[in-house]
């Protein structure tokens, strides 16, 4: 009885890769079981992480990006960080400041690569650091390259205040997102550490998955709104360099 769950949790995920997002009657349809059970294994996926359910009306679903980082491999980082470096090594000679590289990894986005800026005051954070989705310009970079329904999943995480100014309120990080997806890059002024700002632009590869984000952050008395505005065609330019080299692989 396990194996056979274990396969039709299987033949689910296989359906909603091929053609999803998809109600609860066609996926039960197409793996010719019962409602309730496809119900049931659908509950348990979700459970897991590896799947999601699309607010009304639509309650279609369709798979988290657990399984994007899972079947890319753990190379992946590592193509990431030499696709990116040439782009990043530029984008902290014109800005002068730090360049984070970002990367999804079991379900966190994690810093996997940085320039330092040659500033004595900087933006400091430890590779391997798990950055928050909702505190950071990254973060909020990366989700902006989300469909809805992940974003949702994402968002029902804990939201909690990394400072003062961290985005808590779902509804308000929604508008933020909507707003990113707009001009093309993220804004953050000490969500994540007191007086660091960034501005950041998400990586997306083949298929519109996204792989990561680029930002370029620094003390807030440098990095003003002004600054980071100047900043942000040069990060947008930089990521969209990084993606069309991953793209192509």
């Amino acid at each position: 009885m396990a194996t056979h769950s274990v396969s039709a949790a299987l033949g689910l995920v296989e359906t909603l890769a091929e053609d999803g997002p998809l109600g609860l009657s066609e996926l039960a349809r197409r793996q010719d079981m019962s409602k309730a059970t496809a119900l049931r294994l659908l509950r348990t996926l979700e459970e897991g992480g590896w799947v999601t359910q699309e607010p009304t009306p639509s309650l279609a679903w369709s798979l988290t990006p657990h399984f994007a980082w899972l079947g890319r491999g753990v190379s992946v980082d590592t193509t990431l960080r030499e696709m990116a470096l040439e782009s990043m090594n530029r984008l902290q000679l014109q800005t002068k400041e730090t360049v984070h590289l970002v990367a999804q990894e079991a379900g966190h986005l994690v810093l996997i690569e940085r320039l330092d800026s040659p500033h004595e005051l900087r933006a400091f954070i430890p590779l391997g650091t798990v950055i928050p989705y909702h505190a950071a310009a990254t973060g909020l970079a990366f989700l902006s390259a989300l469909p809805d329904g992940e974003v949702d999943h994402i968002l029902k995480e804990s939201l909690a205040p990394r400072t003062p100014q961290t985005l808590t309120d779902r509804r308000e990080i929604l508008e933020r997102l909507r707003q990113v997806r707009t001009d093309g890059f993220s804004l953050n002024s000490s969500g994540l550490f007191e007086g660091i700002s960034s501005v950041g632009a998400p990586l997306v590869g083949s298929k519109g998955i996204p792989l990561g984000a680029l930002s370029v952050s620094g003390p807030s008395s440098r990095m003003t709104t002004e600054r980071c505005l100047e900043f942000a065609p040069l990060v947008i330019e930089a990521a969209e360099e990084v993606s069309r080299r991953m793209q192509r692989l």
